[in-house]
């Protein structure tokens, strides 16, 4: 079911970052997972991939070669929890 609703920037802003980081799969997906996990809960993931995120960009301007593939199925598996 589609409803229109007004929240926080702040909220539209965490949806948008879910979204980057392959947490969700639209901003609607990210607000559903808000209301099922709570926004703490939330906040602490985004906050923990986005820390994974500026560590392997670190590490690839150190010259590391990092290989694709696993994060996904990472990310499934958390969601699936």
């Amino acid at each position: 079911m589609s409803i229109s609703i007004k929240v926080r920037r702040e909220l539209v802003e965490l949806a948008n970052r879910m979204v980057e980081l392959g947490l969700a799969r639209s901003r609607s997906h990210a607000f559903n997972i808000m209301i099922e996990k709570g926004l703490r809960r939330v906040v602490e993931e985004v906050e923990l991939w986005e820390g994974v995120l500026r560590r392997a960009e670190e590490l690839e301007r150190q010259g590391f070669r990092l290989r694709h593939g696993g994060l996904g199925r990472l990310l499934e598996e958390e969601r699936d929890r």
